[in-house]
Order: C-alpha cells, then sequence, then structure tokens
C-alpha cells in the first residue's frame, strides 16, 4: 500500500515538471505583446524643398511693342477728348495721375479713376487749357522691364507732354496684368519744368513706383 502511494506521487510530480516545461516551450516561440514584426525605423526620404517655378524669360521686343500700343492708345484718346477710351489704358483700380505744365504751380498727383476722371475733364475745358492736347508725339524713348515677384511691371520715358509746345518728358510706371500692359502710375512735365521734375535732374519723379533714375539707365535690367 506505501509503496503504491510512493508511486502515485512520482508519477504526479513527473507530470507536473512535464507541464511546466511545455508551457516554457510555448512562451518562447509566442510574441511578446506589443513587440513590432517589422523594424521601425523610417524609410522616407527627408522632406525636400517646395520647387519654385522658373519665371519665363523676358521677351523684351514683344513686351515693348505692348507697351507702346498702350501708351498709342492713351495718346489717341486723350487727343481725342474720349474719357472711356483713356479709362481702358488705366489700372483703374490703382491709377495715379499727374501734369506739370504752369511755373512753379505743378498740379497734384490724382489718385484713384474718380479723381483722375475728374482732373482730365477739367484739363480739357478749364480757364488756359482748354483744347490743349498731348504733344508732339507719342513716341516711348526708353521702356525698363522687369518682374516684380511673378508679374511683370516696367516704366517709360516719352520726350512728349500734355499743353507742350516742346518735347518734355512723360513719365510711366505700368504693370501687366492676365497678358494685358495698363497705366498704373502717369506724370506729364513741360519743357519749362524740366531742371525741376525731369528724369535727369536731382528731385525723384512725382510717381514713386518709377525706378529707372536716370535716362541713361540701361534698358531692360533693373537699375
Amino acid at each position: 500500500m506505501q509503496s503504491r502511494l510512493m508511486w502515485l506521487v512520482l508519477v504526479l510530480f513527473a507530470v507536473g515538471i512535464m507541464s511546466i516545461g511545455i508551457v516554457g516551450c510555448g512562451s518562447d516561440e509566442e510574441e511578446a505583446p506589443g513587440t513590432p514584426t517589422e523594424s521601425t525605423t523610417s524609410t522616407a526620404s527627408p522632406s525636400e524643398e517646395p520647387v519654385v517655378a522658373a519665371r519665363a524669360p523676358i521677351d523684351y521686343a514683344a513686351e515693348k511693342k505692348a507697351i507702346q500700343e498702350v501708351y498709342n492708345a492713351f495718346y489717341k484718346a486723350f487727343n481725342d477728348f474720349d474719357i472711356k477710351a483713356v479709362q481702358e489704358t488705366f489700372d483703374t483700380g490703382n491709377v495715379e495721375f499727374g501734369t506739370i505744365f504752369a511755373g512753379n504751380e505743378p498740379v497734384p498727383v490724382a489718385t484713384g479713376w474718380h479723381n483722375i476722371k475728374t482732373n482730365i475733364l477739367g484739363l480739357w475745358e478749364g480757364i488756359g487749357t482748354k483744347g490743349n492736347k498731348w504733344g508732339q508725339n507719342s513716341n516711348l524713348s526708353k521702356v525698363w522691364i522687369r518682374y516684380k515677384g511673378s508679374s511683370l511691371e516696367a516704366c517709360a520715358l516719352g520726350y512728349n507732354c500734355y499743353k507742350g509746345t516742346y518735347p518734355g518728358e512723360t513719365h510711366i510706371y505700368l504693370v501687366k496684368k492676365k497678358d494685358q500692359w495698363v497705366i498704373n502710375q502717369l506724370d506729364s512735365v513741360t519743357q519749362q519744368n524740366i531742371a525741376i521734375f525731369g528724369l535727369d535732374n536731382a528731385a525723384d519723379p512725382r510717381i514713386e513706383k518709377f525706378f529707372a533714375r536716370s535716362s541713361s539707365d540701361k534698358e531692360d535690367l533693373a537699375p
């Protein structure tokens, strides 16, 4: 009886040892919770800097021709006393216009289309100015073109002016919008006032966006 009891104890002990071994082997084969099955090292390439689209080269000949055509249209419209046609050549949302024809009493530069329209109509009908036109021709002598951000801007010099028996000077600043050049700022200086307001004199042009500082500045390049 005693020997049977001892045998039973030995059998139970052996079975317990075997169970522990099986459980231990199984845990070795299973993955620990939360252990990644693949390497977590990122293979993504570093973020690249955004590519800035290259600006197209300026076709100076074509742009100068288009600018001259806009000034021709303004010149004709002004001398035809056609205010609607004048308006079509302007950047009416943001435009300035001035004329200097009196000795030391320049007409202030007008800002905004409403004020400019009033100014021009006053010149066409005013005492001492009624019937006066832009002279002597609509030729532009120098045109400077450059990029401003992704858009083009230009300034131009014409040896002609309002109420000018002699050439005088016209200073023009233009911007290109939707493939169309429009006049953003314009100022006219008669010959007797060039010593004060001319491009090559000490005073800067009255229109502040005019970026050429001398008639000898090289065309096609920003000064």
